[in-house]
């Protein structure tokens, strides 16, 4: 099994489902405290559908962030594994070398940091967030702490200068991400399924809610993205001439396409939503979205691992 996990293949596919089971904690956890809350009222005025609804969509919500922390878990079980196989003479030794890797290296700190963070939230995600008020604050100091981990073992701990901005600006890319478009996933899957049995005007208050959230949160992953890329290029031709520059051109393809998207959603369907009513072309244009952003997650778990330029 070790000799299986240490191929890099089997170390990006790690990464990715890392990240996005990063970003569906975010997601999930700024779902239930920002977007549920709009059921809540409609479960006020429309009896026992809309109180039947309100169950569903915090059910969905609940059920995609305890999948999310599963996803991390497994992702976390098989990083230390390809790690410590790394240090270890041989893939099968890397039992000897754990202890070393976790007490004694920087990304063993990024994986205990993102350890503590995820027992956080499994521990909080266990009771009720409805009314419970202290539920949120493990879970917000466990959100925390799983978007900054990923700063510890890759590119930014190991900037040349500016480390602190570098590890401030990953967390916040992480956050970003998390917060847009894991947001957005946790709405497709658990809350425009139950939009029809909701009060009146659900679906536009819910997307008047999210649309700030998604546009700050796109600003910040484009601010805290162009500044990485500053930091670790160091020249602008290094942005076409190595391959970390390459890999970096296509993640800004993508992601100018999600944005793109996103404004497309902002500018055209929301205001023909309003007009109409109908929610189709909203749902397809967020499938899109989201198939996007599962690319965008591929193409990053393979940029923190390409060498930087000044490491050629």
């Amino acid at each position: 099994m070790p000799a299986l996990l240490v191929s890099e293949t089997a170390q990006a596919a790690v990464r990715a489902l890392l990240l996005a089971g990063i970003m569906l904690v975010v997601g999930a956890v700024l779902f239930m405290a920002r977007i549920a809350p709009l059921f809540d009222v409609g479960s006020s005025v429309n009896s026992t559908v809309a109180s039947t609804a309100v169950s569903a969509v915090r059910r969905r919500a609940l059920h995609m962030l305890r999948l999310a922390v599963t996803l991390v878990a497994i992702a976390l079980a098989c990083r230390l594994v390809q790690q410590a196989a790394a240090f270890a003479d041989a893939p099968s030794e890397w039992t000897s070398t754990v202890s070393l890797v976790l007490l004694q290296t920087s990304w063993g700190t990024g994986w205990l940091v993102q350890g503590a963070g995820l027992v956080l939230v499994a521990v909080a995600s266990g009771a009720s967030t409805r009314r419970a008020g202290a539920a949120w604050l493990p879970l917000g100091i466990g959100v925390l702490a799983l978007a900054a981990s990923p700063a510890l073992s890759g590119h930014a701990i190991g900037a040349p200068r500016l480390v602190a901005l570098a590890v401030a600006a990953d967390t916040l890319h992480v956050l970003g991400a998390g917060a847009w478009l894991g947001t957005l996933l946790v709405i497709v899957v658990a809350a425009l399924p139950a939009v029809s049995s909701a009060a009146p005007g659900t679906l536009l208050a819910m997307l008047d809610r999210f649309s700030p959230l998604a546009l700050a949160s796109a600003g910040a992953v484009v601010l805290s993205g162009a500044f990485a890329s500053w930091l670790h290029l160091g020249a602008l031709d290094a942005l076409w001439t190595s391959p970390y520059g390459r890999t970096l051109l296509v993640k800004l393809g993508i992601v100018a396409c999600v944005a793109a998207l996103g404004a497309y959603n902002w500018r055209v369907v929301t205001p023909r939503l309003r007009a109409t009513g109908e929610g189709a072309a909203l749902r397809r244009s967020a499938l899109v979205e989201l198939s996007l952003a599962l690319l965008l997650v591929v193409v990053t778990a393979l940029l923190v691992a390409t060498p930087l330029p000044a490491e050629m």
